[in-house]
């Protein structure tokens, strides 16, 4: 089967290792220290709450970049390519959005725009190129998703799109609904987070392949135990009885799930 494979041309390679330094970063910047936002990272958030849950998008987001460096097949990672693309492009749009609130002229802030501004064309790039030698080469599926795996995917996926998009578009709908203080861009930053998981999942289903939707599967484990982490070091920031965070968590909870059943399987035929 991996005859028929697509191998991954070497500037792809390269800018995923330059994604990773942009994760480590940012995981660095505000995963580790959400306080200190204000001068380690693109702009102040506030609560500190939010930006450490913002800092654990981008700790769960790791593996979708460090990952693909070992693997050698397009068809392997394909299912991160547009997502990403997609998700950079929300962010970008964020920032032009909202420009004055950015801390412009300092060094986190071009940091955070070279790597928005960058990633949509380069992957969509990378996408196309790929997708030109895979079309005529990948195998049906040999390893297809079992029918209500798909489902799930599909169910949880649209939900949290639909809850990206509007809140992107109409961030105000979700200010007064959220456990703690948002403002419409860290909402709108929120729902670019929501459309990476969404649409992963989405094409995972698309995909419809096991060994294909196994190198994402860390995201999608790391969400809830990374989320909660970093809320329950700013437990007294966070409204515990909000509808809103337990419909949240559940969400991620079944996202985490699908990501577990398709990650149990051979990830020496998903990295080869």
């Amino acid at each position: 089967m991996t005859s028929q494979l697509t191998p991954i041309a070497l500037p792809l390679r390269a800018w995923l290792a330059i994604e990773v330094l942009f994760g480590i970063g940012a995981v660095i910047a505000i995963g580790r220290a959400p306080a200190d936002s204000a001068t380690n990272f693109a702009w102040p958030i506030q609560p500190v709450v939010m930006a450490a849950v913002l800092g654990a998008f981008y700790i769960t987001s790791a593996p979708l970049f460090f990952l693909p460096l070992f693997a050698r097949r397009w068809e392997n990672i394909r299912a991160m390519i547009l997502p990403t693309a997609l998700f950079s492009t929300v962010q970008l749009a964020v920032t032009f959005l909202h420009w004055d609130k950015f801390s412009v002229g300092t060094v986190p802030f071009y940091v955070w725009f070279a790597s928005y501004l960058l990633p949509p064309p380069i992957f969509v790039t990378a996408y196309l190129w790929h997708q030109r030698k895979a079309d005529s080469q990948t195998k049906p599926s040999s390893d297809p998703i079992p029918s209500w795996l798909r489902r799930l995917l599909v169910i949880c996926g649209s939900l949290l799109t639909i809850v990206a998009v509007l809140t992107f578009f109409f961030p105000n709908w979700l200010i007064p609904l959220f456990p703690w203080k948002l403002t419409a861009l860290t909402a709108r930053s929120f729902s670019g987070w929501l459309i990476a998981v969404s649409t992963i999942m989405l094409w995972m289903s698309r995909e419809n392949d096991c060994t294909r939707a196994r190198l994402a599967t860390p995201m999608l484990i790391l969400l809830l135990p990374a989320l909660l982490m970093q809320m329950l070091r700013f437990a007294d920031q966070v409204n515990w009885g909000s509808p809103v965070l337990w419909i949240g968590l559940l969400l991620f909870a079944i996202a985490g799930f699908c990501g577990l059943h398709l990650a149990s399987g051979s990830w020496r035929e998903a990295l080869n």
